[in-house]
């Protein structure tokens, strides 16, 4: 009985652990993947520091890795945050071998002189599946946005494909001002 019980109690401090290099050696599957924030991950907060307020907003945010190499992954982004309008950026990425996550998303179209937003996370099982626990900041000096989430993977066919949460917009629609935001890759 002992031992069930500590096989029980391992497998649950373990489910939401980071991945390790012993437990995956290759993120190549990245590659054409589809990821969402779920709804208990919407909320992100927004400081105004000429009023030193703090205001929560929800954010949605959709990734599509659209090509991966050696660690390194590439594609775009769609972001609503609050009531403002869909913004596309151009996404690239790092995973090392034990699932840390370094992201750089850069206005698309770029503008000179716009710094690009810097987010850092790791691949973390969650229950029977991998999920990208992401945290950003970014914004200026007169307004600065902070979240972090539990991405999920989505795909033709799941629920949230077709209504994403906080947005009410199928995964397609929600991408489609910026289908041309993915970096083009030279050979």
């Amino acid at each position: 009985m002992k031992a069930i019980f500590l096989a029980a109690a391992l497998a649950a401090a373990t489910a939401s652990l980071p991945a390790s290099a012993a437990t995956v050696r290759d993120w190549s599957w990245l590659n054409g993947t589809t990821w969402y924030v779920p709804t208990n991950g919407l909320p992100a907060y927004a400081y105004t520091p000429s009023q030193n307020q703090l205001t929560a907003l929800q954010d949605q945010t959709v990734y599509n890795i659209t090509g991966y190499r050696n660690g390194y992954f590439w594609g775009r982004t769609a972001t609503k945050l609050g009531d403002a309008a869909v913004t596309c950026k151009s996404l690239v990425g790092s995973v090392t071998p034990e699932g840390q996550i370094y992201l750089t998303f850069t206005d698309f179209p770029y503008t000179e002189g716009v710094m690009p937003t810097v987010g850092i996370g790791g691949m973390v099982r969650k229950g029977n599946q991998w999920t990208m626990a992401n945290q950003m900041s970014t914004g200026s000096s007169s307004l600065q946005i902070g979240h972090w989430a539990y991405m999920l993977q989505t795909r033709p066919g799941s629920a949230s494909w077709y209504s994403l949460p906080g947005v009410n917009m199928s995964v397609p629609d929600f991408m489609a001002p910026c289908v041309n935001a993915a970096p083009s890759t030279a050979g």
